[in-house]
Order: structure tokens, then sequence, then C-alpha cells
């Protein structure tokens, strides 16, 4: 190709872009060193082209997001990802301050933004939507020279899916997951930092263990889903009953462990305000709970141990609360109880009972005494079955002691069954002899043995595979029984009393029964309780209830019969107020079966 050079020659230039001129001959003359290679300059751009468009696509097709910056904070570049991370379109995003994607306090960095974070690795920080709200992302930038000025590269990652699920993770590792309180495993962490702090001021600090007093009768009575129910609320109210620096846990079931801090220095005034922090606890508990339908009357029995040092361990503290808090519940329930070194004996002696109950539902050592219920003119009517735990070592135990704690573990229900079944044979026994054939016998039923779900068939079962009339079958309940489900607990005797089976409340009077109660269950008689018969001959109060429950069962067309009647005069007042059943040691001691005397 012939082109004119610009000294007016002519010049060549060949298919490789060389140049030459031609000579005086007419033959071409390669110019030295003035040649160059145009095909390999386009070449050269159309692969730096090609590059660049590669770059771009791979910055387009991160994950991460890509924003570039000038020294003054102005947004060059931003790729798909910071779109879809901030919410902003390129375009409205360009040629702004980068501060705008910023969270406060971040954004009041303003023009050198990026610039406080270059060669600092990968940093995290609160960054800032289009629609206004906070998240979280990874940050790492690097300085570019370009055209002699600074420009920066912001590598940026949306990490709130990250925070969530390591937020999900220490929840699950930390936290109750029904109640959303701290579990056991915080519990001991904050204990150990409670031990730590009160060491170096020493302020004192209360620990307060607190049990609900027979949750599991509504477990066992209503279900799962409303004994979590209350659980749920309990916690509501707990937190609503400390302070905001004091520490609310769910150490396990029904059971709550509180920290409460920074008490006074000196020991009884610290001791005052953690016994009014625990009372006001026990008030806010007692308000009746709405489990989606069922109202329901719960307290809580809570142990208190004080510390003020770091010379015991959390074992210890928790151990001593929970002595404490057992200590509450043998005190009646519902009660405050700080620990006290002689709890120690206690609770050894508890454990050892517990144990030997344990061997003595295995080797049977329970016996059953009867005690004779007569009428007005003396006749045997009705016996009631007694246990009795007759310890091969410790001798006779008092029901007063083991029947508490049989119903607390549990074990009273096993027992129950016996002492049920054991009744009924008796009963198909006295079928076949004529002066003891038509005797009714009154069997003590306990709440956790009632609440069981199988209780109709476990009764059922008892008369069934013994054939005694269900008829002479007379269950005995309590008052607090009657309060703690009435749904439950009416389905219950109205099924059992299709088979002719009846029912007295026990210790009539001593509960907190109502008469709506009353009309709406199908009991047969009242038992007025041996405590108002004992002095009624003299207490005038006595005298007075026993006449009401008297008058009361009259009007209700119900049977009523007189425990603990020791003397004539008893008896005989007792007669003329309208009593014509009694019970106690004027008609008899509690007799094995074999020393029952029928005349």
């Amino acid at each position: 190709m012939r082109m004119k050079h610009k000294n007016g020659e002519w010049v060549w230039i060949n298919s490789r872009g060389k140049v030459s001129s031609r000579t005086s001959d007419g033959n071409a003359e390669w110019l030295l060193g003035t040649h160059f290679d145009i095909n390999d300059r386009m070449r050269a751009e159309n692969s730096l082209n090609d590059t660049s468009k590669q770059m771009q696509a791979i910055v387009e097709s991160m994950l991460d997001g890509v924003i570039g910056s000038d020294e003054q904070g102005i947004v060059l570049t931003f790729n798909q990802s910071a779109e879809n991370i901030f919410g902003y379109n390129a375009n409205e995003i360009i040629n702004t301050n980068i501060s705008m994607l910023m969270g406060y306090p971040y954004r009041k960095h303003n023009y050198n933004y990026l610039s406080n974070y270059v060669n600092r690795g990968i940093i995290e920080l609160d960054a800032l939507h289009k629609n206004g709200t906070t998240f979280p992302i990874e940050l790492s930038v690097v300085d570019v020279q370009v055209s002699g000025k600074t420009n920066f590269i912001g590598i940026v990652r949306d990490i709130s899916q990250r925070k969530k699920r390591e937020q999900e993770i220490y929840q699950l590792a930390f936290y109750d997951p029904l109640t959303q309180l701290p579990n056991r495993r915080l519990l001991l962490d904050k204990l150990q930092d409670a031990i730590a702090n009160c060491s170096r001021d020493n302020k004192f600090v209360a620990l307060l263990f607190l049990d609900l007093d027979n949750f599991k009768h509504l477990n066992d009575s209503a279900g799962h889903n409303k004994g979590d129910l209350l659980l749920c609320l309990v916690a509501e109210r707990l937190v609503q009953s400390v302070r905001q620096e004091d520490i609310v846990s769910r150490l396990g079931g029904d059971e709550f462990v509180v920290i409460i801090a920074s008490l006074s220095t000196d020991e009884q005034t610290a001791a005052n305000q953690a016994e009014s922090i625990a009372q006001k606890i026990i008030t806010n508990l007692t308000p009746e709970y709405d489990l989606g339908g069922l109202i329901h009357n719960s307290s809580a029995s809570i142990g208190v141990t004080m510390f003020n040092g770091a010379n015991i361990s959390k074992e210890e503290l928790l151990k001593q609360a929970d002595m404490a808090m057992y200590k509450a519940k043998d005190t009646g329930r519902n009660a405050v109880q700080f620990f006290d070194p002689l709890m120690q004996v206690a609770v050894s002696l508890r454990a050892t009972l517990v144990h030997d109950l344990y061997v003595a539902i295995q080797k049977r050592q329970f016996i059953l005494y009867y005690q004779k219920q007569v009428d007005q003119q003396g006749k045997v009517i009705g016996v009631e079955v007694l246990l009795r735990w007759l310890h091969p070592l410790k001798g006779m135990i008092s029901p007063a002691e083991f029947i508490p704690l049989a119903e607390e573990t549990g074990l009273i229900v096993p027992v129950g069954e016996w002492v049920l079944q054991q009744a009924c044979k008796t009963l198909a026994l006295w079928a076949n002899v004529p002066a003891r054939a038509k005797l009714t016998i009154s069997v003590n039923i306990s709440l956790v043995q009632f609440s069981k779900k199988n209780f109709v068939g476990t009764v059922n079962d008892a008369l069934n595979n013994s054939g005694a009339n269900p008829k002479l079958l007379k269950l005995e309940i309590t008052e607090t029984l009657l309060a703690s489900n009435i749904p439950d607990v009416k389905a219950k005797m109205r099924a059992l009393q299709q088979h002719g089976i009846t029912f007295s409340i026990d210790d009539f009077g001593t509960g907190y029964s109502s008469l709506s109660y009353l009309q709406q269950l199908p009991i047969n008689q009242l038992k007025i309780d041996q405590g108002f018969v004992r002095d009624i001959i003299n207490s005038s109060n006595d005298k007075a209830i026993a006449q009401a429950v008297i008058t009361l069962a009259s009007s209700m067309n119900l049977h009523v019969i007189a425990e603990g009647v020791e003397t004539e005069a008893q008896r005989m007042l007792l007669q003329s107020m309208g009593c014509y059943s009694y019970q106690g040691y004027l008609f008899g001691r509690p007799v094995t079966l074999e020393e029952l005397v029928i005349a």
C-alpha cells in the first residue's frame, strides 16, 4: 500500500506494516528504526478490551459487593451484588457519597470513610439498606492508583444470615427453648461471675431456688401442653418480680433459680432485702392462671441461700438453696425458707427415707389397718383402710412422715394401687361372711394418684380382678383435689359412679373447696375433720364449724360422718347436731384385718 510521507515522499507499507521508500532505481528501501506493527497493536488493544470485559463479568458475577470510590468517598463503581445487598441500583448510588450506605456511628466518617479501613483486613460493621434498616456486613478495603490518584475498592459481604445462625446456636446453647430464660449452663456462668463480683465488692448475693407446688399433678391431669403454658406464664411473672440486673433462669422441669446481686454489705440487711424479693415473687405467682380456658391456681416454694465470698462453689450454693426449698415445702408449701446448716442433716435423712420407700415397695413392707365406722346405735357400717409402714430396722413409720414423701416422689401411685387391690380383695372375701357382707371399705386416694389418666381403669381393674361389689367401695378424696382440675375430676368421678362407687370428701373444712365444686361433683359424703371434733365440747368455733358442715350436708342430701370421736360426750353432741355416723378411738383403734372384730 502506498502512502505519502510528511516530507512529501511516497512511502510503501507492506503486508506486515513495515514502511519503505523508493530509491532512484525504483527499488523499495526499508526505513530502519522507524517501522511499526499495526496488527500487533490492534491485537493488544483487542486483548486488553477482552480482559477488561472478562474482569467486568467476574466483578458483576461475584457474590460479594464490590464498590469503588475516590478519595472524597464518591462512588465510582457498584456491582450487581452490591445492588442486591444495599437495595440501590448502580445509577442511584454512583456519583453519590459512600457514607449513605453506612449506619451510625460509622456514617460520621463521611468523605474519608473507606480510607480508615485500608489494609486492616476483614472488619465487621453495620451498613444501611435503602429501606432504612441496618444490617451487619464484612468489609475489606484496598487502595489503587489510577492516573496518579488514589481510589479505593471495598469488598462487602452481607452476614445477616450468618449472624442469625450464630444467634440461634447461642440461644440453643444458653437459653431454655420453652421460656426463653437462661438455662443451667448460662446460670452457672452467671453464678460464677456473681461469686467473683461479690468477693471484690463485699456485697451479699442471694440465690433463690424456686419449685412450683403440685406442678406434676397439673401435667398428669391436664396434659403437658397446659403445664408448658404455666411454665411460660410463671417465667414472665418471675422476670416482672425482680430487678433488671437480676438473673432469672429455668433449671429444668418446674424449677427456677434467681440470682439477686448487689445487696447490702451487712448480712442481716441483705437477708431482709432477699426476703422482701422472695415474698414479692410468692405474691406475684399466686393469682390464678388462664391456661387456654383452664383456670388454674399455683404457688411456689422458695429456698434462699446467701453468700459474699469466693470460698464456696456454685454447685454447693445450688445444693444449699435446693435444701432450703424442700424445707419450705415441708412447712406447708407456698413459703420461703433460708438455708441453715442443720438442713444438711434433714436432707440426708430424707434421701435415706426415699431409698427405703423403694425397698418397701419391692419387699412389700406395707401393712393395712382397718378402723370401724359406726352409726348412732353403734352398729358397724363400714371401715376405713389405713396404710402403715413396718420398717425392718426403724419399726413402724408414721404415715405423716412417709405419705408426703411418697406423693412428692410419685411412689404413692404404685402404693395406692396396691391398697386399692387389697381393699377390693377384702370386700370380695367379706361377701361370703354374713356379718360383713354389707360393710363398706373407704380408701384414701392421693391427688397424685387421682390425677393419673388411667385412674378410672386402675380402679375398675381392681374391682374386676377381685370380683368385689363396686357399691361397697368408697373413695375418700381431699378438697385440694377438688380444686385442681374440675373438668377432669368431674369426668373421672362420673365414670366411677356409674359403676356404683361412692365418694367421700375427707377432712372437710380444712381445704378451700367452694359450694360450686360440691354442686358440680357426684359426692355422697362429707367427713368432719378430727381437728374440729377434738375440742368440740369446749371450743365454740369448732362447734360452729362442725354444725355448718352438718347443715350443709343435710341441705345437699349428703351423708355426714365425724372422725376422731374419742368420748361419749363428743358423740352425743354430734348426734344432737344432726351427725349420725362416727369414727374414732371410742369405737376402736385401727387394727389389722386379723384383729378386726365385727359384732
